[in-house]
């Protein structure tokens, strides 16, 4: 039984964007992973992420991304959608045009490039809240957005009629629970989870489910997760979340030895070698 009456959603997939050997969208590859998510039992999801590349995309393209995505989907399930950008009116821009795309949910971080205080964000986000045709959850994402967002500024805006809740991907456990204890008895906000490591404890204190990269592996066993949680059955949530956890120490490991970058540097640009004039 959840210990909250927190809004449930289950599995919300930062949906991947596969792309083609020029670097543009696989448009038809994105079909096939939303295919892959939904067979899985998948919830909902969230197009132009954090994975899914989205502030790397042009904005025709973004919009695009969203509309394949939603009418692909249709009504089987929400698509949230990342309003991600460097100042306000880029942001509704994108809420705006997701809308008329086909979305659900508009997605924001604080915006990138300048630093902002407490008062600054607050600001933006209630202005964004107050002009956005989608609802909104806001996005805690220091490693991207570098700030974490204030915990009393998150539960002042929990309390505006536009923002229905919280993507927490700080990794603060602590934090998390705080939030759990203040928001609990909300049952129209969404708190969720974006650490693949705190899942199940998240979800057996009463969260209202998560976002994670890795559930493009194998997203059946985050589906079970879920469910085990959800229906009280803390033992097989507790050891789906070891077997998730040995996995992520795996990709860890890989991205640790891996390259610095892949694809631009390999694929869309000639070698020194082949440039450089020899020298005789």
């Amino acid at each position: 039984m959840l210990a909250s009456k927190l809004k449930q959603l289950g599995v919300l997939v930062p949906i991947v964007v596969p792309c083609t050997a020029q670097g543009e969208p696989d448009v038809a590859g994105l079909r096939s992973v939303c295919d892959d998510m939904i067979g899985a039992g998948c919830d909902a999801i969230f197009i132009n992420s954090t994975t899914g590349r989205g502030p790397w995309w042009s904005p025709a393209q973004r919009i695009s991304l969203c509309q394949t995505v939603a009418d692909h989907v249709g009504d089987s399930m929400p698509v949230f959608a990342g309003c991600m950008a460097t100042g306000l009116s880029e942001m509704l821009y994108y809420s705006r045009a997701y809308a008329e795309a086909g979305a659900d949910v508009a997605v924001i971080t604080a915006p990138g490039y300048y630093t902002y205080d407490v008062g600054e964000i607050e600001a933006i986000f209630l202005r964004f809240a107050d002009q956005s045709p989608l609802p909104v959850l806001i996005y805690d994402i220091p490693a991207c957005a570098g700030m974490k967002l204030d915990e009393d500024m998150v539960l002042r805006l929990a309390d505006h009629e536009n923002i229905i809740g919280l993507k927490d991907s700080t990794g603060d456990m602590e934090r998390f629970r705080t939030l759990l204890g203040a928001l609990g008895d909300r049952e129209d906000l969404y708190l969720l989870q974006g650490k693949e490591h705190l899942l199940a404890e998240s979800l057996i204190a009463g969260c209202s489910g998560f976002v994670v990269s890795l559930s493009h592996i194998n997203p059946r066993v985050f589906s079970a997760l879920a469910q085990a949680a959800l229906s009280g059955d803390i033992q097989l949530a507790e050891a789906i979340q070891n077997h998730i956890t040995e996995l992520m120490n795996l990709v860890q490991a890989s991205f640790a030895r891996r390259p610095p970058s892949g694809y631009w540097r390999t694929s869309n640009r000639a070698s020194p070698s082949s440039t450089r004039p020899s020298r005789r």
